[in-house]
């Protein structure tokens, strides 16, 4: 039976208003969810998954906003009031101000150019903290370097392109807990969406750094595809390690068989429900 053995406990109170769509993400991108049908852009199923768990009404600063896509979706779908879009390059920023400005929402997105969350000030009321499309290694920079300044946030929302288990491992360490997360498809890519803010987590077992353990406690429904993925993954790289002549003997051949039986059990273990 899976067990997924962590505790929570919360130092914030914004964890009860999340509102967790079950079945908006679950394919590939044909079409968009019939909320965002009025926005005045079509944003794929990954920005909808990370807006998802914004609260409306919320201040947001998005880091490494890029064409400021998020930031026009929450202002418009998301009742959210204002939106700090911070960029780093001088190229990147004048991008996402035009962007702003053809839509006519400068008043309610300022667009910054800077390094990550020093372009922040406490007088700007952020509440969410998003950092999207950035790698897990990066994301742990950005937010190493804004130090003490985290306090002043009630949510962080990340979606790391890679070392996911690294940026769970990270957050946990460093005092945040991992509150809800989601996967999202789009044109065959899997992304992980995570969300965390100020509490106490325990993970007994860290072979669920990987997992994410809210992913396997909602049950996410790409939760299935996600682990097959990961199995096939594995058994490419058993059958690689096979023809090169590695023994079965050899370190990474066996952690690798570890790994697959884990992933294995773990999908029994969600397809019969336990």
């Amino acid at each position: 039976m899976l067990q997924i053995p962590f505790k929570i406990v919360l130092s914030g109170t914004l964890t009860s208003n999340f509102q967790l769509p079950t079945s908006a993400f679950s394919g590939e991108v044909t079409s968009v969810p019939a909320k965002t049908a009025k926005a005045p852009f079509r944003p794929g199923y990954r920005l909808a998954a990370v807006a998802s768990f914004i609260p409306e009404g919320t201040v947001v600063a998005d880091i490494g906003t890029d064409h400021a896509y998020l930031p026009l979706y929450l202002v418009t779908q998301k009742a959210c009031p204002r939106i700090l879009a911070v960029e780093k390059s001088q190229k990147n920023c004048d991008r996402a101000r035009e962007v702003v400005s053809l839509f006519n929402l400068e008043h309610k997105i300022e667009v910054r150019c800077a390094d990550g969350l020093p372009a922040l000030r406490e007088e700007d009321g952020v509440a969410v903290i998003v950092i999207a499309g950035l790698g897990g290694k990066t994301i742990c920079r950005l937010l190493m370097a804004a130090g003490n300044s985290l306090e002043r946030y009630r949510r962080l929302v990340l979606q790391p392109m890679g070392d996911a288990p690294l940026l769970r491992r990270w957050l946990v360490a460093r005092g945040f807990a991992l509150t809800a997360e989601r996967l999202a498809r789009e044109k065959g890519h899997f992304y992980e969406i995570i969300a965390a803010e100020r509490g106490r987590m325990h993970v007994a077992d860290p072979f669920y750094y990987e997992l994410g353990p809210a992913l396997l406690v909602s049950r996410d429904p790409l939760l299935v595809p996600w682990l097959q993925q990961k199995i096939r993954r594995c058994e490419r790289i058993l059958e690689g390690l096979q023809k090169a002549g590695s023994g079965e003997r050899e370190g990474r051949y066996r952690y690798y068989v570890a790994r697959h039986k884990r992933l294995k059990d773990v999908l029994l273990d969600v397809c019969y429900g336990k």
